[in-house]
């Protein structure tokens, strides 16, 4: 897999080892240009699976037009066949496309994987336009779930994106 995705108005890069240490120690990353208002609320959650071999990242997402990073997104198995995954942009980058895009090439990458046949994900319920962006998506609702944020529970809406019936990575009922 490459170290970059690139899809319309974004491109994904995986974060470096470098960019995840300087996060979690509170700092911003040494080498990438990052939004006014980064970071988001979920980055030192994103730093801390830096490393862990997901084929879905993570990865910083970066606004094409001028390689600002404006978020993260990213994905890990959670069950054979499954994977989850999660996504943030920082506040003024929101209602302009870039989690969708984002969400789409992490969706790409998803199909090349032959072990991934189900992509997960949660939404708070008080957040709409994170639904729409797993809508634009593809993505089904199929109802609301128990959910932890920090260790506090938190009810959400759960996704989900079958991939094709006949991608290597889907089972048979």
């Amino acid at each position: 897999m490459s170290d970059s995705t690139t899809a319309s108005s974004v491109v994904l890069r995986t974060i470096s080892e470098a960019s995840a240490a300087a996060t979690l120690a509170g700092q911003l990353p040494p080498d990438v240009t990052v939004a006014e208002d980064f970071p988001t609320e979920f980055s030192a959650g994103v730093a801390r699976t830096v490393g862990k071999a997901s084929p879905l990242g993570p990865f910083f997402i970066h606004r094409a037009v001028d390689d600002v990073v404006v978020g993260e997104i990213g994905g890990g198995f959670v069950a054979t066949g499954t994977v989850e995954i999660g996504y943030a942009v920082v506040e003024s980058a929101w209602g302009q496309g870039f989690a969708t895009d984002a969400a789409r090439a992490l969706i790409g990458l998803a199909r090349a994987d032959p072990d991934i046949a189900l992509i997960i994900a949660h939404t708070p319920l008080d957040r709409p336009a994170s639904g729409r962006v797993l809508t634009k998506a593809g993505f089904t609702l199929i109802g609301e779930a128990d959910d932890e944020h920090d260790g506090v529970p938190i009810r959400v809406n759960r996704w989900e994106l079958r991939l094709a019936p006949n991608h290597p990575g889907q089972t048979s009922a």
